[in-house]
């Protein structure tokens, strides 16, 4: 096998294992949606009881 068949495994070996990949515009607001879900939870829980 010459050099640029084994870069090609290589990287493929490396895109799989990364697992999967957040879209690009979820990624500075997911923390604010996860903080969001929280607070209006708990606001329903507090009406409840």
């Amino acid at each position: 096998m010459d050099l640029k068949t084994l870069n090609r495994i290589d990287k493929l070996r490396r895109r799989r294992s990364k697992g999967p990949e957040t879209p690009k515009w979820l990624k500075p607001y997911h923390l604010l949606l996860f903080v969001f879900i929280f607070i209006a939870t708990t606001g329903v829980l507090i009406r409840f009881f």
